[in-house]
This record gives structure tokens, C-alpha cells and sequence, in this order.
């Protein structure tokens, strides 16, 4: 038989007794036998824990988010203030392209508006200034002229009366048998040394000086001068002098010439009969009729554009006309001058006189 002591389940037992005679048994067995013992009681009299009926979702994640016995999982407080940030910052964005739009649909707007007004503005003050015109506002000659294009059905062009700003407008003249040529090239020469070159270039200078107090850009070109190539101005003048032969006879006057190749534009020929009429009255000489293919067919006529009016002048005869060639030359560049102004301003009825000088400029 076990000497260990025997403890049983029945709660109303009492603590066994250690037997007579035998050590007493320890308080610490005898206080663990006796909770043992309560909470077997306690067990057997808790009533029966109820089942919970079955969930009716076929979805496992809804019965698990329903299910009692399954806690929800806690929200990060910091994720829902992300969120909620992020949904500002959206916000804010689409207000902003909302702004920018309606600015741009604005500034659209204004625009077109702005160019209806003036448009509007434009029409009614022509009609304003169409109703407050008086009829002698137009003189006889427009009259007339609008009366013809209103029976005929065809509108009469009317030259304007304002030229084209003298600034605007390029004027070369050409100094004959001047020039660094090698060899130098005086032209025709007298016997006690009276060379062409040094007649030409004096009138030259004086042409140039004319035409510039006129407001005109003026550009004095030597006989050879590279800027000849392709020049394209207003008009081009070659100034030279004739012989100092002495025919037997006295032979005086002046020739002027265009180029033959170019015979087919007529502003050439505007530009010569011009220079002849007012060089003519100028100086008092004749103009001879008699041109020499060196005049015709002048080198420089070759060079320039071909757009550009050009001729060229023979002052005079340096033994028959030396007086006029060398006591004149204020009078012979004016009426250069007037030639050229009368082909570059043809609707002035009149040219002012034009002031001499003695001393030429370059």
C-alpha cells in the first residue's frame, strides 16, 4: 500500500488525515487540493455557453468582418490623415485648372472684344467724316473724274500728289576718268594741259553737293568703281567732256545719251530728256545730235542694274566750249541738278533755284 496520500473529486470530502502516527502533510499541498477542488465547482456549475448561428454570406471576408469573435483591425490615425491630405491637395489642383481656364476663356474674350470695338469705332467715324464732308471739300478735276468712273463702271487711277521721301531715294554720279587706273586715264587733254578729269570731277562735285541739300543720298563714283557692279539707285549720271581736237571749224555743244541695249525702257529716256532740256537752258549750249557708240554703248550702261535709269553727258567741247566749261560749272551742275529732280519729281510744277557755289565739296 502507497504511502502517498490520496485526494479525491468530491468537493464536500474533507482534507484527508494524515494518518496517526505518521508527519503531518504540508499547508502548501493542502491549499493547492482545496482551489483544485473550487474550480472544478466552478466549472460544473457555469451555465452552457451558447453557439451563434451560422453566417449566411458566401463571402469568407464578410463572414470573417461579421463574425463576433473576430476584432476589426484598428485605422492608422496617421493614414487617415494622409488621406485626407491627399484629397486637398486634388482638390486644390482641380480648382486651380478650373481658374486657369475661365483667365484664359477671359483674356479670349476680351480680345475679341476689344477688336469688334474698334472695328464698330472705325465704321462709324467714316461715316461720321463721310457725312460731315462738304461737297466743296473735293475740287473740279476729282469731281470729274469720279463722275466718268461712276458712268463707266471703272475706277481712274489718280497719281498721288506726295513723292516718295527724298531719303529714300539713291542718286549716282559718275566723275568720268577718274580713278586709281593704272595707267592713269585723263581722258581728252588740251595742248597747255586742260584735261577732261579735272573739268568733270569739279561739276561732279558740285552735282553731288546740289542734290544732297535736296535730302537725296548721293554716291560720286569714280569711272572704274566696284560699286558699280550691279548698282541700283534712282537714277545714274556719267559726267564727261568732249574733244579738244580742233576740227577746222568751231564745233560746240553738248550730247546726251542712254544705253542702246536698253532702248526698251522708257525711264532711260525720261531721265535724258530731262538733263538735255534743263542742262540746254542752263549753259545756253546746243544739244548735237551725232552719238558715238562709246556714249551708246558705254561700259558702265553694262555694270549697273538693269533697273537702274542711267545716261550719260558730254558737257561740251573742251576747245570750243573751254569758257563755259571752266568759268561755268556752277551753272552747268544746276542744270544737271534740275534734270535729274525733273525725272525724280515730275508732278512739281516748278523747281526753286538753286543757290551757286564756289566751293565744291566732296
Amino acid at each position: 500500500m502507497s504511502d502517498e496520500p490520496h485526494f479525491t473529486d468530491d468537493p464536500n470530502s474533507q482534507p484527508p488525515q494524515p494518518p496517526s502516527g505518521e508527519g503531518d502533510i504540508p499547508a502548501s499541498v493542502t491549499f493547492m487540493e482545496i482551489m483544485r477542488q473550487a474550480a472544478a465547482k466552478a466549472e460544473s456549475e457555469r451555465p452552457p455557453r451558447p453557439v451563434p448561428p451560422p453566417s449566411v454570406t458566401k463571402d469568407p471576408r464578410s463572414a470573417i468582418a461579421t463574425h463576433p469573435k473576430i476584432p476589426q483591425a484598428p485605422v492608422d490615425p496617421r493614414q487617415k490623415y494622409d488621406s485626407a491630405m491627399e484629397e486637398q491637395r486634388i482638390q486644390r489642383v482641380k480648382k486651380r485648372q478650373s481658374r486657369r481656364r475661365r483667365q484664359t476663356v477671359g483674356v479670349m474674350g476680351g480680345i475679341f472684344r476689344s477688336v469688334l470695338v474698334i472695328v464698330i469705332a472705325a465704321a462709324l467715324m467714316a461715316t461720321i467724316f463721310t457725312w460731315s464732308t462738304p461737297a466743296q471739300f473735293i475740287n473740279d478735276s476729282v469731281k470729274s473724274k469720279l463722275s466718268i468712273a461712276q458712268a463707266t463702271g471703272q475706277a481712274t487711277a489718280v497719281p498721288t500728289v506726295i513723292p516718295t521721301p527724298n531719303w529714300l531715294r539713291k542718286i549716282g554720279i559718275v566723275s568720268g576718268h577718274r580713278g586709281p587706273q593704272v595707267p592713269p586715264d585723263p581722258g581728252a587733254v588740251c595742248p597747255d594741259g586742260l584735261t577732261e578729269a579735272s573739268i568733270t570731277f569739279a561739276v561732279s562735285q558740285k552735282v553731288v553737293r546740289n542734290l544732297r541739300d535736296r535730302g537725296y543720298s548721293v554716291d560720286l563714283l569714280d569711272e572704274f568703281d566696284p560699286r558699280l557692279d550691279g548698282y541700283q539707285a534712282a537714277a545714274l549720271v556719267s559726267i564727261h567732256a568732249n574733244t579738244c581736237k580742233n576740227f577746222g571749224e568751231t564745233v560746240t555743244g553738248f550730247l546726251i545719251a542712254r544705253a542702246a541695249a536698253r532702248s526698251g525702257l522708257g525711264q532711260d529716256d525720261g531721265l535724258v530728256e530731262c538733263i538735255a532740256r534743263y542742262y540746254g537752258q542752263a549753259t545756253g549750249l546746243d544739244r548735237r545730235p551725232g552719238v558715238t557708240l562709246d556714249m551708246s554703248d558705254y561700259h558702265t550702261f553694262r555694270e549697273i542694274h538693269p533697273l537702274t535709269p542711267a545716261a550719260i553727258l558730254e558737257l561740251g567741247f573742251l576747245l570750243a566750249d573751254r569758257d563755259i566749261l571752266t568759268n561755268k560749272q556752277d551753272e552747268m551742275a544746276k542744270g544737271i541738278t534740275d534734270g535729274i529732280l525733273c525725272f525724280l519729281e515730275p508732278n512739281q510744277q516748278s523747281l526753286p533755284t538753286l543757290e551757286a557755289s564756289a566751293t565744291p565739296t566732296g
